[in-house]
Formats: C-alpha cells, structure tokens, sequence
C-alpha cells in the first residue's frame, strides 16, 4: 500500500529492521564523517580565538568543514536518491536532492578556498568568502533536511529532532553569511571568521551527530 505524506509518496513496510544496504552504510558513514569535521573546525576555531596560529587554524578549520560538507551531503544525496521511485514526488525530490547536492558543491569550494588562505593567497578574503560560503550552503541544506525529515520514512518517529537540527543549522548559517560579509568590509576579519568557523562547525556536528544515531538506530 502507498501512502502520501506532504507530497512524497512511500512504501508502508513491515516494522521489523531491514538489512543495511551500501547505501544506507554510505549515509551513515557521511554523517558520521560531517560530525567529525564539525568538532575538529569547533577546536581549530577555539584554539585560533585563543591566539594559537588564527590565521593557518581558521584555513585549516575552513578544508575541515569543507570536507564534512561533501562527505555528508553526498553521501545522503546518494542514499536519498534511492530511497524512493524515480517518477515519484518530482518536485520534492528536486528540492531535497538539490540542497544536499549543494551543500557537496558548497564544500569543495570551501576545501579549495581554504588550500588557498593556507598559501597565504589574499587570506583574509578568501576566508570572508569561505564563510560566505559555508553560510549560503548551511541555509539551503538546511531546507533540503527539513523537508526530508517531513517525509522520510526511515527517519519517521524521531524526525522532530533532524528537523530542528536543520532549523538550527539554517540559523547559524545566516549568522555565519552576516560574518563572512562584515569580514570582507574589514572589520576585524579573522576574528570575525573564525567565530563564523566555530559556529559553523558546532552546527555541523550537532547535525550530524543527530542524523547518524537516526541512521544507526534504524539500520544498525
């Protein structure tokens, strides 16, 4: 039987576990590896605010989150893809897939924007724009998971928690494109980015950290 929920039809299944599948392994293996890049960027921001080489902590902070981006966003973009018919819910499908998809696109930018800041290439902007960037790319992943934990159903029964993650996440990234912006204005660039890198990175792990016990709840 086929039930419809806000838009995105599924397959009602037996409440028994299933097997993981690679896929399902890929999903939490991303999420577990965007939780980890989020608590490494959290400590190399600490450590940079604290005044221990700011300037090479914050790129190293930026490839870090940059990382945890892609790993995450394709890892479930992939297990998302093939979680529900091809012909099913188009249009849901676009925008769910389309933020993870983003989100992946957003974190090479920053992995490469950070090599850059580390070669001392016009640091300080570069590091502006890479919060820009991991902002922007926080705010539209975090609508592709809010919508995703509304219709999933292997995140259904605890989808509350994803979904506040995701609203969490698309909060802080605001804050972190606002930081990225005055960074570029020189007010007290590195500073101001190596704040956006801490909160971006705490963001990140909770996220992560809350979709991978969803995963391994269901799947392990």
């Amino acid at each position: 039987m086929v039930e419809i929920d806000r838009g995105i039809p599924y397959a009602r299944e037996m409440q028994s576990p299933r097997a993981p599948d690679n896929t399902v392994v890929e999903a939490e293996a991303g999420s577990v590896a965007e939780a980890v890049g989020g608590a490494a960027a959290v400590v190399l921001a600490i450590l940079g605010l604290l005044g221990l080489l700011p300037l090479t902590l914050n790129a190293i902070a930026a490839i870090a989150l940059g990382v945890a981006l892609l790993l995450g966003g394709a890892a479930l973009a992939r297990r998302y893809s093939r979680m529900v018919p091809a012909t099913a819910a188009p249009r849901a499908r676009q925008e769910i897939a389309g933020a993870l998809g983003l989100q992946a696109i957003a974190g090479v930018a920053a992995i490469v924007l950070g090599i850059l800041a580390l070669l001392r290439i016009d640091a300080l902007m570069l590091l502006g724009v890479t919060a820009i960037v991991l902002g922007a790319a926080l705010v539209a992943a975090g609508g592709g998971m809010a919508r995703l934990a509304r219709s999933a159903r292997w995140l259904r029964g605890e989808g509350e928690g994803v979904y506040a993650a995701s609203g969490w996440e698309a909060l802080v990234g605001i804050g972190a494109v606002v930081l990225g912006i005055l960074a570029l204005t020189g007010h007290a660039p590195l500073t101001l980015t190596l704040v956006a890198m801490l909160s971006v990175g705490a963001a990140i792990l909770v996220g992560g950290t809350v979709l991978a016990s969803r995963l391994f709840g269901v799947f392990g």
